[in-house]
């Protein structure tokens, strides 16, 4: 299929109102945006929370709004990045989504299930820094129903072949 004709794909991370430095540093990375262009996906959206904004190593082209969104073009790939701190809803960005990378918190992956009729690929990494890793039980909880995939580390997104 050429390029121009490929369906559009993308990735929504999420790391709902905490913060998770380490997996939006492991998704910004010019290894992991490159491997994100080889498997078709055009666009990249975070919902970073209260954590430190994402750069973006690759950019050649950050335009930045009043809202505080960033958007960012990576040279020789097709892939427009966009990075956010808290929206009324993500529901927007849950429902476009191809692939949707969440910490493993209650709320993130009960609105990333939350649309039954589209299947959509969601795939949960372990925030061990938060209240004694309770997320560990919820996601493993999950994954054994069969609703999600688990990382238990922010760097496994590189390693692991999540994309497919």
């Amino acid at each position: 299929m050429e390029q121009n004709e490929r369906k559009d794909k993308s990735v929504f991370v999420t790391v709902g109102t905490t913060q998770f430095n380490p997996l939006t540093s492991s998704i910004t990375t010019p290894e992991f945006l490159s491997f994100l262009s080889c498997h078709n996906y055009t666009s990249l959206t975070i919902q970073y929370g209260k954590g430190i904004p994402p750069s973006f190593p690759s950019c050649t082209n950050l335009q930045r709004t009043n809202d505080g969104v960033m958007t960012c073009f990576l040279e020789n790939q097709t892939i427009k990045c966009q990075a956010y701190r808290f929206k009324p809803s993500l529901l927007t960005d849950i429902s476009t989504a191809s692939l949707i990378l969440s910490h493993a918190g209650a709320g993130s992956i009960m609105e990333g299930l939350s649309f039954p009729s589209v299947k959509k690929k969601v795939v949960v990494v372990i925030n061990s820094q938060l209240m004694n890793n309770h997320q560990l039980e919820l996601a493993h909880a999950m994954k054994s129903r069969g609703y999600l995939f688990v990382l238990e580390h922010p760097e496994e997104v590189r390693e692991r072949n999540v994309m497919e």
